[in-house]
């Protein structure tokens, strides 16, 4: 026997209405998971993408005259 999906907390359900419940239910259950897409990667802002890894340059602003 296998362990069950839900619990009736409120009323006094037959056998035939429990199992009904479960029936509609795991076809809900496969109706989605069939029409489930892996959802798309976003890979931005990885290190990997980005064009210059080195985001802190010292010696970016050494020939700037103050005034």
């Amino acid at each position: 026997m296998t362990a069950p999906t839900f619990t009736v907390v409120k009323g006094n359900p037959t056998d035939d209405e429990i199992a009904a419940l479960t029936a509609v239910l795991a076809e809900l259950q496969a109706a989605a998971s069939a029409t489930a897409e892996p959802a798309e990667r976003n890979l931005w802002g990885r290190p990997s993408s980005l064009r210059h890894p080195d985001v802190f340059n010292p010696g970016a602003f050494a020939n700037v005259t103050y005034f």
